[in-house]
C-alpha cells in the first residue's frame, strides 16, 4: 500500500518536517476568533469533582448555503489548550466556512488548571463525553456534533469515536498527527533528534503537572521534578493515578490504533509521512485501504508538513484545517429541513458515508 494519499507543498523556507514542526514558534502568528463570531464561556463539572473551561463560538456570518453544519470540539495536545496557535487556526478557518467551534482546556490546561486537581492523559475520553453532552444541549449544536484532535488529542479524538457513544449526537471526525501507537512513539521522540523534542515537552508537562490545584502528595512531585522522559512521566505519574500497573499499560490500552476498525462516524486521520514526532512505521501497519472500504475511515497522509504543521504555500491557514472543512462539509453537513425546522440533534440518522475522493477534494 502507498501510504501517502495527497499532495502537499510547502510554504518555503519550512520545507522539512522538523522545520514545519517549529514553524509557529518562530513566526508566533496571531489568529483573531472575536472578528468571526459572537463567543460565551461554559465551565463543565466533572464526576470527582474537577471542572472544564469551555469556549465556545457560533459564526458571525451564516453561509450562503445554509446548511446545517456541526459544532467542532477542538482538542489540544500535550502541554496545548485552547489558545494553542492550530486550535486558534482551525477555530478561525472552521467559524469562517459557517461551523460553530468549541475549544476545551483539559484538565490541568489552560483556564482548567485553577479548576483541576487531576491531569489529563492521552485516553481520558470520558471527559471529551461530558463536553460533548454539555454540547449537545445548546442551540450551536442543531447541526450536530463534530470533534477534532491535535497530535495526543487526536489519539483520545480516535479512541473516543472507537467507543460507543451512547447516544451523543457527533456525526464525525479529524484528528491531526495522532501517535496512533503511543509505546512506538514515546521510544521514537526519545530518540529523535537526541532527545531535544522530548526534553521541551518534558519541561512543559512538569509545569502543567505541578500546577497549585493539582492534588498531589510530596512524593509525586517530587517524583515529577525527577522525571527526565516521557516512560518516566507515564510510569511514575499517569499510570499509578489511574490504576495501570505502568506505562506500558497505559499505552497498550489507549493506543487508539485498535479502535479505529470500530469508528462508525465519518472521520478523516491526517497525517503527515515526515512527522519528526511519530515514527511513520505505526502508520504503515494499519490498513488504511480496508477501513476506507468498510467505510467510515479514511485517510489524507502527506509526504510532507510535519507534526501539526502543515503550513503550505498560499495559504494563511495551515492545509490541515481546509481539509478537515472539506472532509465535514462532504460527509457531515446537511442540508437545512425544507420547512426551516430544526430536528433535535439525537434523532438523526447516521449519514451515509461518500466513497474516497483524491488529492485534497472530498
Amino acid at each position: 500500500m502507498d501510504l501517502v494519499n495527497e499532495r502537499f507543498v510547502p510554504a518555503l523556507p519550512w520545507v522539512t518536517g522538523p522545520l514545519q514542526t517549529i514553524a509557529d514558534r518562530v513566526t508566533r502568528p496571531h489568529h483573531r476568533l472575536d472578528d468571526v463570531s459572537r463567543q460565551d464561556r461554559r465551565q463543565v463539572g466533572l464526576p470527582d469533582g474537577d471542572v472544564l473551561v469551555v469556549r465556545l463560538h457560533e459564526p458571525l456570518a451564516a453561509p450562503a448555503d445554509r446548511r446545517l453544519r456541526p459544532a467542532v470540539l477542538l482538542v489540544h495536545g500535550l502541554g496545548g489548550t485552547a489558545d494553542s496557535t492550530y486550535v486558534r487556526a482551525s477555530a478561525r478557518g472552521l467559524l469562517r466556512a459557517g461551523f460553530p467551534v468549541a475549544r476545551v482546556d483539559l484538565r490541568g490546561a489552560g483556564e482548567s488548571a485553577a479548576l483541576s486537581r487531576g491531569l489529563y492523559h492521552g485516553g481520558r475520553t470520558e471527559d471529551l463525553r461530558a463536553v460533548l453532552a454539555m454540547l449537545a444541549g445548546l442551540p450551536l449544536a442543531r447541526g450536530g456534533l463534530a470533534v477534532m484532535g491535535f497530535s495526543l488529542g487526536g489519539n483520545a479524538v480516535l479512541k473516543l469515536l472507537g467507543e460507543p457513544l451512547g447516544g451523543l449526537p457527533v456525526r464525525g471526525g479529524v484528528a491531526v498527527s495522532a501517535p496512533v501507537d503511543l509505546q512506538r512513539g514515546v521510544e521514537h521522540i526519545h530518540r529523535a533528534t537526541a532527545g531535544l523534542y522530548e526534553r521541551a515537552m518534558m519541561w512543559r508537562l512538569r509545569l502543567d503537572a505541578t500546577h497549585p490545584g493539582v492534588d498531589l502528595s510530596d512524593e509525586e512531585r517530587l517524583r515529577i521534578r525527577r522525571t527526565a522522559t516521557l516512560v518516566d512521566f507515564d510510569s511514575l505519574v499517569t499510570a499509578p493515578r489511574n490504576g495501570w500497573r505502568d506505562a506500558a499499560e497505559y499505552y497498550a490500552i489507549n493506543s487508539c490504533g485498535p479502535f479505529l476498525p470500530a469508528v462508525t462516524v465519518p472521520t478523516l486521520v491526517i497525517h503527515a509521512a515526515d512527522d519528526p514526532m511519530i515514527p511513520v512505521q505505526s502508520y504503515l501497519e494499519i490498513d488504511w485501504d480496508g477501513l476506507a472500504r468498510a467505510g467510515a475511515v479514511r485517510r489524507a497522509i502527506t509526504p510532507g508538513g510535519g507534526h501539526v504543521g502543515f503550513h503550505a504555500q498560499g495559504s494563511p491557514l495551515p492545509w490541515y484545517v481546509g481539509r478537515a472543512i472539506a472532509h465535514l462539509d462532504t460527509h457531515v453537513a446537511r442540508p437545512a429541513p425544507l420547512d426551516g425546522a430544526t430536528p433535535a440533534p439525537g434523532r438523526r440518522s447516521r449519514p451515509r458515508v461518500a466513497g474516497h475522493r483524491s488529492a485534497g477534494t472530498e
